[in-house]
């Protein structure tokens, strides 16, 4: 028997096709990984796109009904395009001159519009009726991702000049790990 010495001697060279093997192997799985993810992650901000769109068409719809919906209506169909929220009332819900009606309405839009953009789908809102005033506070927590920088703060300052034209004010910035938007509505009884 004359065997012949491979590259790294006898024997060797059959562990060394098995390494080769197994680090191709290897890498395979790891593209397939990260092709899967990058895919997972179009398919999400894809699901998002759509839940942006779909809440400002119902949005659309319940600013032109007549009678106009209430604020919670409206926090009810914001629900229907995919956010998980938690609806808080203080006071006794009154019926709002329609452009503090309208400014709220809006104002919730631009914050839910914001929490499916750039935080979690989830969001906390809080109307407190006082006697000639409506508190619209609206949380939901940070996914993690900046917000992108074109066109950044567009919707505060829209928030902003509703609740001017009424009077009122709106202020929204980092609270608590997540985002706050809280607006004071005044109105006449």
């Amino acid at each position: 028997m004359n065997q012949q010495p491979g590259l790294f001697g006898t024997g060797h060279s059959a562990q060394v096709a098995v390494a080769i093997v197994l680090t191709c192997l290897g890498a395979v799985v790891i593209i397939a990984a990260l092709l899967m993810r990058r895919r997972h992650k179009a398919v999400v901000a894809q699901a998002h796109s759509q839940h942006v769109i779909e809440l400002h068409r119902t949005l659309l719809r319940t600013q032109y009904d007549y009678p106009r919906p209430s604020l919670a209506d409206l926090v009810q169909s914001c629900r229907k395009c995919g956010l998980t929220i938690r609806l808080h009332v203080a006071g006794s819900p009154q019926m709002l001159p329609d452009p503090v009606d309208l400014a709220g309405m809006r104002i919730i839009q631009e914050a839910m519009t914001n929490a499916l953009k750039h935080g979690t789908a989830n969001a906390t809102v809080v109307l407190a009726y006082g006697p000639g005033l409506l508190t619209v506070t609206v949380d939901s927590p940070m996914s993690g991702k900046p917000p992108a920088s074109r066109g950044a703060h567009q919707g505060l300052a829209t928030m902003q000049r509703r609740a001017e034209k009424i009077g009122g004010w709106v202020t929204a910035g980092p609270y608590r790990g997540g985002w706050r938007v809280h607006a004071e509505l005044p109105f006449r009884c």
